[in-house]
Order: structure tokens, then sequence, then C-alpha cells
């Protein structure tokens, strides 16, 4: 399902209801760059400290086009059974509303790589899904209500502005003794704004519009007032919701505690935190602990192929686009999209929803080679994929519990 502004209500509705009956997901992401230059580029001399660096720095730097969420689910069918995917690929613009206006990079590489497979950027600013994380959009609503709710000046007008804000209250109480329906002020700039807002704030039976370059204040009873106070919290709330917007998928991806399924997935990882729960730390320690609280249970094909030596020596690659066509030709029976989603994948490579799906597949068709895997599956759980000076893998380790 590919999902844009219009039908993202549809595609919420269809992830809640599949989300707590998948088995596990898969998740994969396309970003408007991977490294600044060449000494930010991951070296196998790294430490795991000078790796998380580097990647720290590349997901403050870049933002993400496309993610990519596969559910997977078993379907028993009589002795046997297959599994049934439910591809999800949202096309995501950060939120422009609500006072939101984030930044991000590009590489000139990064969006020809784009562009030469297909990916339309008009769709993706036009009609990408907004997000905003959660933590930022309830600070907005509490601090909207706060400011709407008060009765009380909170803000001291500077030294310049002095004699502006005096002129203000003198007007506001000519015009609470006036027959006038309505007060237009002309406002010069935003801190101009903010300090008649502030003054009428004071006052119980008076209300404000934003127009273009002005504010027109009105009068009504107290009991008017609360009504028109919270209509506009209601419609403010409203415009967070929206911002909020593809937050609540990846919600509701951590609140299952399902597997999360990935290719070399640790950028896709860090992506996923930085962009919708939280800042990422100084520490790797503590961004090991800030992953484990919010996917617990992490699996990297990419590592599962690179120390299997007979996987390895088998296909003579780890790479997802190489490694994936082979063992859907080897083995193509095991897995079927759900009616809903079928599609032509024929001309999808690089499109994170489809990535999504083969980075699940593979995991899939992986665990069905004779012999190959261990089947004890723990031993793959949250080890990320990054060759590094200290091996192959970074461990995400939960806390430890207290002595």
């Amino acid at each position: 399902m590919d999902v844009i502004k219009d039908n993202f209500g549809q595609a919420l509705t269809e992830f809640t209801a599949a989300i707590g009956a998948c088995d596990f997901a898969a998740l994969d992401m396309e970003m408007t760059g991977l490294y600044e230059g060449r000494e930010f580029q991951p070296s196998r001399d790294d430490s795991c400290d000078e790796r998380y660096a580097k990647l720290k720095r590349s997901v403050e730097a870049f933002g993400v086009v496309q993610v990519g969420i596969c559910l997977f689910t078993w379907k028993a069918d009589g002795h046997s059974g297959f599994y049934e995917a439910q591809p999800f690929n949202f096309n995501v613009f950060p939120a422009s509303t609500v006072g939101a206006d984030a930044g991000f990079s590009s590489r000139a590489s990064a969006l020809a790589f784009l562009a030469k497979n297909s990916f339309d950027f008009n769709k993706w600013v036009y009609q990408g899904v907004p997000y905003l994380r959660t933590s930022t959009a309830n600070s907005m609503r509490a601090e909207r209500t706060r400011l709407l709710t008060r009765r009380k000046r909170s803000v001291a007008p500077d030294d310049r502005h002095t004699k502006f804000a005096a002129d203000v209250e003198r007007a506001l109480l000519e015009f609470i003794k006036s027959s006038e329906p309505m007060l237009r002020y002309e406002l010069a700039n935003s801190y101009e704004r903010k300090l008649v807002h502030d003054a009428v704030a004071s006052h119980d039976t008076l209300g404000t519009r934003s127009r273009m370059g002005a504010i027109e204040i009105f009068k009504g009873t107290p009991r008017s007032m609360a009504r028109h106070i919270a209509h506009k919290i209601k419609a403010f709330n409203s415009s967070v919701n929206d911002a909020h917007g593809f937050t609540r998928i990846i919600d509701l991806l951590s609140a299952s505690r399902k597997p999360i399924i990935g290719h070399n997935m640790l950028l896709d990882v860090l992506h996923a935190l930085q962009k919708f729960v939280s800042d990422l730390p100084p520490l790797r320690t503590d961004v090991e602990h800030d992953i484990a609280q919010f996917l617990p249970v992490l699996i990297d094909t990419k590592y599962i192929i690179e120390s299997t030596p007979s996987v390895k020596a088998r296909y003579g690659t780890s790479s997802l686009d190489e490694i994936a066509p082979v063992l859907e030709q080897e083995d193509n029976a095991s897995i079927r999209f759900h009616p809903r989603f079928t599609r032509n994948v024929s001309h999808s490579m690089h499109e994170a929803g489809y990535d999504a799906y083969m980075t699940g597949a593979t995991f899939i068709r992986l665990l069905k080679l004779d012999g190959s895997i261990d089947l004890a599956i723990y031993k793959y759980v949250n080890r990320l994929y990054a060759a590094t000076a200290e091996g192959i893998y970074w461990e995400i380790k939960p806390d430890k519990p207290a002595v």
C-alpha cells in the first residue's frame, strides 16, 4: 500500500488492526543522504564509539523520505501454511504547520539515486504524510492550552516596547467601555503580536482573531469567551494531531513489542529513534538503552548472512539486492501478499515498502535453508551488523538488573 496524506487515515486503520495479529514486522527507509563526506564514512578501523559518532552525525543531518513497514502473519493451511505479507510504503515529510519547521541536508548522489529509481519528489513534498514527535505534540498542546486559559500577563515588554504595551492596555480599557464591536490592531512584527495577545488574555471579556498583519479584538461575556477559547484549543489540537501524523504508526510499532527485521539496519533504527522519538544522546551506551526501550527485539539479516559462513559461501554476497531475488526463486510458495496488498513488484526496487517486504521475506527464507542457519534464533537478536575494529556487529544490550 502506497501511503500519502489522502489515504493515511485508511492506512492507519489497517495498520492498527494488523499490528496486533502479526508475527513480526520488517523495516526499511529511504533517506536524503548517508554521510556528509569521506571523513565521516564508516571504516573497519572504527571503534564502536567512533562508528556511533559518525552515524549520529548522519542521522542528525539528513532526512527520511520513505518508511517501509511490512507486517508478516503466519496462516495455517492444513498441515503446512504460509506467511501473509502486508507491505506499507509511507511517504513522509516533516510537519511544517503549528510552528514546526524541521530542516535537513541532502546529498546530490542520494537524490540522483532516488530519481533513478522513479522517486516522485513532488508527491513527497506535497503529499508526504507529516510527522511530529509525540513528546513535541504533547508539549505543544499543553503550552497552547496554558496560554489560552491563563488570565495573567506573562510577557514583560522590553525597553523599546514599553510605550507600545502601555498604549495597547489603554486602548483595551477604552474599547471595553465603548460601544464598538471590534478593535483592529495593525502590527509591525511578531513581538508586537505577542504583546497584544498577552494584554488581551488578562481580560476575560475579550477575545482575538489573527489576521494578516493585524489582530482583531472583540467583546463577549465570560461564558462566550470560554466557549471561544475551547474552540481555539480544539482547533489547535486538531492541527497538532494532523502534524503528529506518521509518528502514530511508529508509536504503534513500538508498543506492539513485535520483532523488527531489517537489513544492515543500524542506520534505519537510529533514524527512527531520532526522527520520531527523541534526540540521540551523546554516548553509545545511552543510545543502546533508548533503542532497547523503543524496539526491544531487532534482527538484522545482513548479520545473519555475514555470521554464517555456509550461507555467505553459498550465495557469495550479503547484499539484499543480490541475495533476495535468488532466495525468492528458490522458494516462492511460503509467502503470499494479503489480497488487499497484491501488487506488481517488478518495478518497485528501492521503494521502502518493497524493500521492507524483501527484507522480511529474506529472513523467512534464510531460516528455511536446510542446516545452514542455527535455529536458535536468539543468537541473532539485537546484534546489528556493523563491521568495526571490534567485530562485525553492534550488540544492543538491555539494561542490566540492579545488583
